[in-house]
């Protein structure tokens, strides 16, 4: 089978489940929590969880009564999380493609991306794809990242790596610039014929592992990187020290100042009416 980029994607996210249900699901699961408490969703209602990862908002809907569909990429966290699903017979997980989902159209009263559908290669689709299965008058609750760098822990990876004597053009962690403000995800789901409710910045914290193991415990994260990925030994030597020197200075000086991460949660309906081509108006 050719290799293509959401392939490989699936196998380094397959790589990471424990370190990503450790020190990435906390935060989901906080924002996860806001989300579904902003919509009506409650027992019986059948939900989609878009790039579910370990399962942060699958849980917490399966709790309230929810009938839950969860999908992903990573075979290894859809595995994870049938196991945490196995008390909710009627909910399940899927290895599938966000930007190519195989439901039928407004199959889910509502529909949640947690720092998941915006971040695809086509985020487009992406939201094409989630604004298609939702009924008309189901939710959408969609969260992004409102600072390029992400979660804390690319900032800090992002710090550590300029102090690097890399080699002229490599990059440093990637920076996001789709839909970074209120209102690009606000006109991004209007012009799906979204009735939107609210965007709200959010503050967005990680939590973080001690400064002495920090590289070693993230590196299956910081592995979805190529450059952190293509470090010899020595670099890598180096990078675990400044990441040290640099996680201790964000405890230090930038969490008390207030520069952890920002989200945006946007919510919204779907509109009865039928939905424009978002293509002709997207970038």
């Amino acid at each position: 089978m050719n290799e293509t980029p959401n392939t490989r994607m699936a196998e380094l996210f397959n790589a990471m489940v424990g370190a990503y249900e450790t020190w990435a699901e906390p935060l989901s699961a906080r924002l996860s929590k806001v989300a579904l408490g902003r919509t009506t969703v409650s027992a019986g209602d059948s939900v989609l969880d878009i790039g579910a990862g370990t399962g942060a908002l699958s849980l917490q809907a399966a709790a309230l009564g929810a009938s839950v569909t969860a999908i992903d990429l990573s075979s290894a966290m859809v595995a994870r999380l049938n196991q945490r699903l196995a008390p909710y017979p009627e909910c399940k997980a899927l290895v599938m493609d966000g930007e190519a989902l195989t439901f039928e159209d407004s199959t889910f009263a509502a529909a949640f991306s947690i720092l998941s559908t915006t971040l695809f290669s086509n985020w487009s689709a992406g939201l094409d794809e989630a604004v298609r299965v939702v009924r008309p008058g189901g939710w959408l609750g969609i969260v992004h990242w409102a600072n390029p760098e992400g979660a804390d822990i690319f900032t800090i990876l992002s710090r550590a790596l300029k102090q690097l004597p890399l080699p002229a053009g490599s990059p440093d962690a990637p920076k996001l610039t789709a839909l970074m403000s209120a209102h690009e995800l606000r006109a991004a789901l209007e012009t799906r014929r979204c009735e939107v409710k609210e965007v709200e910045r959010l503050d967005a914290p990680s939590p973080l592992p001690p400064p002495e193991s920090f590289m070693d415990t993230l590196d299956p994260i910081y592995s979805t990187f190529p450059t952190y990925r293509l470090l010899d030994e020595a670099m890598r030597g180096e990078l675990r020290v400044l990441l040290a020197q640099e996680a201790r200075r964000w405890v230090e000086e930038d969490v008390p100042a207030g520069r952890t991460a920002k989200v945006h949660l946007a919510l919204a309906r779907r509109s009865s009416r039928r939905m424009l081509d978002a293509s002709l108006n997207d970038s």
